[in-house]
């Protein structure tokens, strides 16, 4: 198995390079609310089926969405996201696009005991803040005089989750649990930009950085309904979390250098450091079902509900709102066995999903919906041993907002997923 090893290496040092050079260029406006865009928080096979992952459990890849799932695990298993695409966001008078891509999730599934014990490492990227939004305006000086004002709104950084979770099955009934810890921090800035050189440009910065330990409790029961055929449940969801936050604030007046086009501090005129608090992360609550045929299909459904209500950030309350969102999808094998015809293999999923999200903007619900296609390539194996490979391919449009809303979003993505699964505890027999 060293070539898995080495090509866990190479594949982990290329996309975290692919991923912070086109995080760059991503601009959503919607990411100055609350922690900031959420990102897609499911495997790349199960957003291929409209996100369903509650009731969803498989031998060779890893659903970290219901913890429960990891008893199903028969080889140890790296699996690896990375997504990217495009959005446009529009309003009544203009139209803008952006792309965006980053690493989606990096984790190593482990059977303790095969089909009855399991556990997980990973980590992910649970939030992401970037945005960069001029705004013309007009301010008065010396009561009589007025002059054009640009207002220049920034912001990058986001929330992570470094975790490890464990599931036992008992019979027909699987529980599980993600412990980890959450952290990160968020940057944004307030520029006030004057056309003349004679008046210092202003800048607010406002850094929040967060630490917190956290978990997400599952289950899953699987009922036989046919010699090859079952019906599982699933549910997960967590309690409202407080995190610790830290805050640092900073006013500085800015000198613009016209050689370069950037601006360098001139002057601070107040810097607060240290004011500690708490971000309130909301109660999540998600259930689904899963119908099977081993081998051949299944098709699902989950719903679930996040309360950003009660979102507070510093005791303070954001434009957010509880979301829900009810998803449906599904795969099928043509021939899961065949000895011959590669496509005939592959497996093919299909889903959509709807539901409300958690920004209320001016008072106006944002409606969510989309609807995905994906692929399951599996990889041929090496002959006589025990690796297994699959690459995952997914494709989502989805929309947000309304014409009575403040902005719509349509976003494109595409999002990649590598499983490499190999027995890696063995017992030797001959020495």
């Amino acid at each position: 198995m060293h070539w898995t090893k080495v090509s866990i290496l190479c594949l982990v040092g290329c996309l975290f390079l692919l991923a912070n050079k086109a995080i760059a260029q991503d601009n959503s406006p919607y990411s100055r609310y609350g922690l900031g865009d959420l990102n897609n928080n499911q495997n790349t096979v199960n957003r291929g089926m409209g996100g369903v992952s509650q009731a969803y459990s498989d031998p060779q890849s890893v659903n970290f969405i219901n913890p429960a799932s990891y008893s199903s695990l028969l080889l140890t298993t790296f699996d690896i996201g990375i997504e990217g695409g495009s959005r446009s966001i529009a309003d009544k008078n203009a139209k803008f696009n952006s792309g965006f891509g980053t690493l989606s999730y990096l984790q190593l599934g482990i059977p303790v005991i095969k089909n009855k014990w399991g556990l997980n490492i990973g980590l992910r990227p649970v939030t992401r803040v970037s945005y960069n939004i001029q705004e013309p305006s007009t301010g008065n000086f010396f009561d009589t005089l007025k002059l054009p004002l640009t207002n220049k709104y920034e912001g990058s950084g986001g929330l992570y989750q470094l975790y490890a979770g464990t599931g036992v099955r008992f019979g027909n009934l699987s529980v599980g649990v993600n412990l980890g810890y959450s952290f990160g921090n968020v940057e944004t800035n307030t520029r006030i930009i004057y056309p003349t050189s004679d008046i210092y440009a202003s800048n607010h910065l406002n850094r929040t950085s967060y630490s917190s330990f956290f978990y997400k409790l599952g289950l899953q029961y699987r009922a036989k309904v046919a010699k090859d055929m079952d019906l599982t449940f699933g549910a997960s969801g967590s309690l409202k979390q407080n995190m610790h936050a830290r805050q640092e604030k900073l006013t500085e007046t800015l000198l613009y250098n016209s050689s370069t086009g950037n601006f360098t501090n001139q002057d601070t005129v107040q810097y607060i450091k240290g004011d500690r608090g708490t971000v309130t992360f909301p109660s999540e609550f998600a259930g689904g079902i899963m119908l099977r045929k081993y081998d051949k299909w299944m098709i699902g459904m989950d719903f679930n509900t996040t309360q950003w209500g009660d979102y507070r950030s510093f005791g303070n309350k954001d434009s957010l709102q509880n979301a829900w969102k009810v998803s449906v999808g599904g795969q099928i094998v043509p021939n899961a066995t065949a000895l011959s015809g590669y496509w005939n293999r592959v497996a093919y999923r299909l889903g959509a999903y709807y539901g409300l999200d958690y920004l209320k903007l001016n008072g106006k619900d944002m409606p969510l919906m989309g609807f995905t296609v994906g692929a399951g390539l599996p990889v041929r194996r090496l002959p006589y041993s025990n690796q297994y490979s699959m690459i995952n391919l997914a494709f989502e449009v989805a929309h947000r907002g309304t014409n009575e809303t403040a902005l719509k979003e349509n976003i494109y993505r595409v999002s990649v997923g590598f499983t490499l699964s190999d027995k890696w505890f063995i017992k030797r027999k001959y020495e």
